[in-house]
């Protein structure tokens, strides 16, 4: 799937990946990735989306409670391992602009191309340019791995990548929106 707007991680278990998909499917596109329990989506309304799940959740739909966790992607895009840092920087400039000041970190979840992606130097090179245009726009960031007010998150499926901004007032909302 190349227009993707959702990442859905699936709880380990018999028949959780049938149940979770058939119910998805339901709501928008999704497809099962090469990665076991990851699939990716699109739907037309993401907040609808989220309030679903959360009210099947809250009723105690078993397939809901088969989520792992949903990252609602703002951008997705094709990459290779050597452009990928640069991409990601382009790829959040919009996001720092939604950011006051406050707390963040960055988060870069790599599923497949295993020793060709320096995670944590990316990481922390896409959170000095956030630091850099946050700082360019006048707002003031720290960092914050604990209770942060936003986390940056890239999320990457084999050549392809994802990227979300999750405020805290949406993980509270919405308990399976969050990071490892």
């Amino acid at each position: 799937m190349r227009d993707w707007n959702l990442l859905v991680t699936i709880v380990p278990g018999p028949q959780h990946v049938h149940q979770v998909l058939a119910h998805l499917r339901n709501l928008g596109r999704f497809v099962l990735s090469q990665f076991m329990d990851v699939c990716l989506g699109h739907v037309r309304d993401v907040p609808e989306f989220l309030d679903r799940i959360q009210a099947a959740r809250v009723s105690g739909q078993e397939w809901a409670s088969a989520i792992g966790r949903v990252i609602p992607l703002q951008c997705t895009f094709t990459f290779a391992p050597e452009s990928l840092e640069d991409q990601l920087k382009d790829a959040v400039a919009p996001l720092v602009a939604q950011m006051r000041a406050g707390s963040f970190h960055v988060r870069l979840e790599r599923r497949g191309m295993a020793g060709k992606i320096p995670t944590q130097q990316i990481e922390r090179a896409v959170a000095d340019h956030i630091f850099a245009l946050a700082s360019a726009q006048g707002t003031q960031l720290e960092t914050d791995f604990d209770h942060p007010d936003y986390v940056v998150v890239a999320e990457t499926v084999g050549e392809r990548a994802g990227v979300a901004l999750l405020t805290r007032e949406l993980s509270s909302r919405y308990p399976f929106v969050h990071v490892r």
